[in-house]
């Protein structure tokens, strides 16, 4: 099996802290591979290994599955499921766990293995999910004795295993953060495709900003009233400030006249505007309307009548160009439709956030998120949907749509400053998009080419460039990239799209500089 250097220097570390730890790995970088080659070495040295595999999800499960067909590690067995409907016989050399499943019997079937002295080899795959009190119960067989015995060995698989109080649940069970490989390192590794987030910024239809505006003033009033009662409450961060709120209104039997149940219930309120403000889904049609037939597009939406809405708008303007993937269809439903995505028979996924994680379409190239929460950790697994490498695929790019009156929409991606981004305004009344410096740049150019002389088709193939650039948000691809796409492109067009991104990236980097 070939590694890369972080694979290698991420199992050096794992047996240095004797085959227990987590291993922090950007979405798409290949976690999987690295485990499997975990398991390879540990079967070469133990050949009584009990290798126990636990997933969130079921498509991840059948992931697992083909992996570990596809790279031979179970041999002529074929792994054993535990979840989903099935009950395999939990003797089968590997085994893979549905955490719902995996709760009441996992614990069991390792305390068996070891009490028989064979090795065992735990991994927990998108293990922040394993912090919750419900899901740590498969970490019950656990004892000091059998963590610090030779025959236990465990690898924990997240891009971002801790963001909640829970997380001290995850380092007790499986030790603590061995290794660290971020985004940054995986595009500069050349691992990953290349990517652009693009910013964009919609605004509330005048109804749904006068009740924004409404429950704002009422969640102030509420919030006074808060401090008043409970002063302790100024002082805390956000997420323990909503989680004692929760507890007193909690306290209080929801009675809609206490202040923390009504503050609770009209932040709710208030959410729910902005999640489902009809600007979003009015930008996302504008987005997609201007990408390119080739395009492979995943639409992330936040509740499943948004995603509806969208599919349903979509069909009625394109025909069958999309599907539907949420956790309110059946599962043959949902497999179905997904196997219809990979196989290029619809080229746009429509999904709810039961696609954020675990599911692997490496070909998709484009992203547009609705509507979402301001969580860092969901955004990093929506961007891990686009950003592993697929021929064909030179980059991708992700658009977040927010509302600019919204207290709800936060920074994106908060923390990871060394991404690009490109913001666009959306104007819903003309259904087109604007970036000042972008139209700047574009406007110099445009004057240059006139200046020079540059008339009829070849001034309005020119401007064409132009404006496809600037949805594409190509220009902020690194250097190489974009003349690596110089060198591939066949199509007259395609090639003077790409020289022009070059010179528009250019005299991007003079301004940040002149900025800076």
């Amino acid at each position: 099996m070939q590694l890369y250097d972080w694979q290698k220097k991420c199992l050096r570390a794992w047996e240095k802290n004797d085959r227990i730890g987590i291993a922090r790995v950007v979405t798409g970088a290949g976690k999987t591979v690295l485990a499997l080659e975990a398991v390879r070495r540990m079967r070469e040295q133990f050949p009584d290994l009990s290798v126990k595999i636990v997933v969130p999800t079921i498509p991840l499960a059948y992931q697992w599955k083909s992996a570990l067909l596809q790279d031979a590690i179970t041999g002529d067995d074929l792994p054993g499921f535990y979840g989903g409907g099935k009950r395999d016989d939990p003797d089968n050399r590997v085994m893979i766990y549905i955490v719902n499943s995996a709760r009441d019997a996992l614990s069991t079937h390792i305390k068996k293995e070891l009490a028989q002295k064979h090795h065992v080899l735990l991994i927990c795959d998108e293990c922040h999910h394993y912090a919750s009190p419900q899901n740590r119960r498969i970490f019950d067989f656990l004892t000091p004795e059998i963590a610090a015995g030779s025959l236990y060995a465990c690898m924990g698989l997240s891009a971002t295993p801790f963001q909640t109080e829970n997380d001290a649940a995850l380092t007790q069970a499986l030790g603590p953060e061995i290794y660290h490989y971020s985004f940054d390192e995986a595009v500069r590794e050349d691992i990953l495709s290349p990517f652009s987030v693009c910013e964009v910024s919609a605004s509330f239809a005048p109804e749904e900003l006068a009740e924004y505006s409404r429950l704002s003033a009422e969640i102030g009033v509420l919030l006074a009233k808060l401090y008043q009662e409970h002063p302790s409450l100024e002082r805390l961060e956000k997420h323990k400030f909503l989680r004692t709120v929760s507890h007193l209104a909690h306290e209080a039997d929801m009675e809609p006249e206490d202040p923390a149940a009504a503050f609770l219930l009209k932040t709710y309120q208030r959410k729910e505007i902005s999640v489902l403000a009809s600007s979003r889904v009015q930008c996302g049609l504008a987005i997609l309307e201007r990408l390119r037939p080739t395009d492979r597009i995943i639409i992330f939406c936040e509740r499943i009548i948004q995603a509806e809405e969208m599919a349903r708008l979509l069909r009625r303007s394109y025909g069958n160009i999309c599907i539907l993937y949420h956790s309110g269809m059946t599962k043959e439903a949902r497999e179905r439709n997904l196997l219809l995505f990979r196989e290029n028979s619809a080229r746009v996924l429509v999904s709810c956030r039961c696609l954020d994680e675990g599911i692997d379409v490496p070909d998709a190239n484009i992203g547009i998120v609705l509507s979402g929460s301001a969580v860092e950790r969901q955004h990093i697994q929506r961007m891990g949907r686009l950003i592993r490498r697929a021929e064909g695929k030179d980059a991708a790019c992700l658009y977040h749509i927010s509302i600019r009156e919204a207290a709800e929409d936060s920074a994106f991606f908060p923390g990871l400053n060394q991404m690009e981004k490109f913001s666009l305004r959306y104007y819903p009344a003309e259904k087109d998009f604007s970036n000042d410096l972008y139209e700047y740049i574009a406007s110099t150019l445009l004057n240059s080419a006139k200046a020079h002389g540059l008339t009829g088709p070849a001034l309005c193939e020119l401007r064409a460039c132009l404006m496809e650039g600037m949805i594409h948000a190509d220009c902020l691809l690194p250097e190489s990239v974009i003349g690596k796409c110089i060198q591939t492109a066949t199509a007259t067009h395609e090639k003077n799209y790409w020289r022009l991104m070059l010179k528009v990236h250019q005299e991007f980097s003079k301004q940040n500089k002149t900025s800076s």
